[in-house]
């Protein structure tokens, strides 16, 4: 059994292997399958991806030339965390905005396949959160809310949301970290799905203000504490 579960390496791809070795790496990280904190080996990689490990020297370096791991000499290769609370403030204020945005107009714009899907994401939100399954949370949350960024209609509030989505993904599980997170997640989830499914674009619009703000808050607590 893999330990890390990443997707499989295309072997009929044309592109080098340390750009494919790069591209799983960063998925897994951006996703949160691979967590904030957790130490990974080449000799790991290369095994679970069946390459050698040359391109997962190689790839390492590119995910350190974008601050997503931390090469650490004589103590191994880190997935990287959240360096300044500028830098969570940054992503937040601006998410917030956005995320709000795309509620506002999804409400009005949604259609029934995207509305049972909200439905059919929270149920499986519940579910993980039931079994403390934190990166079921995760893959379901990031489902969630493309869902709601693709009933926007608006394809430059979806670009921008996918950055910030990108790198707000990194923070995910320090949110989850704080007693109580995961409740209050879950309850913020089902009051925005069912403003958005019931068309209320003002109410949409809050719930997601609000949501991010209380992720944001988590966030800033958990780092304060673990910063003292």
């Amino acid at each position: 059994m893999s330990k890390f579960n990443l997707n499989a390496i295309d072997s009929y791809s044309y592109e080098p292997l340390r750009k494919q070795v790069y591209k799983v790496l960063r998925e897994a990280i951006l996703k949160g399958e691979l967590m904030i904190g957790e130490k990974i080996t080449e000799m790991e990689i290369a095994d679970e991806l069946s390459v050698s490990r040359t391109p997962v020297r190689e790839a390492f370096r590119m995910l350190e030339q974008e601050e997503l791991i931390n090469i650490i000499p004589q103590q191994g290769v880190f997935v990287a965390g959240v360096e300044t609370e500028k830098e969570i403030d940054d992503i937040f204020q601006l998410r917030a905005e956005l995320e709000g945005l795309a509620a506002y107009l999804a409400a009005e714009k949604i259609n029934e396949e995207q509305k049972d899907l909200l439905k059919e994401y929270t149920k499986e939100l519940e579910e993980c959160i039931e079994n403390n399954d934190q990166r079921g949370c995760i893959r379901v949350d990031i489902a969630f809310h493309r869902i709601i960024k693709e009933a926007s209609n608006n394809k430059w509030l979806e670009k921008f949301l996918d950055t910030l989505f990108e790198q707000a993904t990194r923070f995910r599980s320090s949110s989850f970290s704080r007693k109580g997170r995961m409740q209050e997640f879950l309850s913020e989830h089902m009051e925005l799905a069912d403003a958005i499914n019931s068309g209320d674009s003002d109410r949409a619009r809050k719930c997601a203000e609000d949501h991010i703000k209380a992720a944001w808050d988590s966030i800033i607590t958990v780092f304060e504490k673990e910063n003292k």
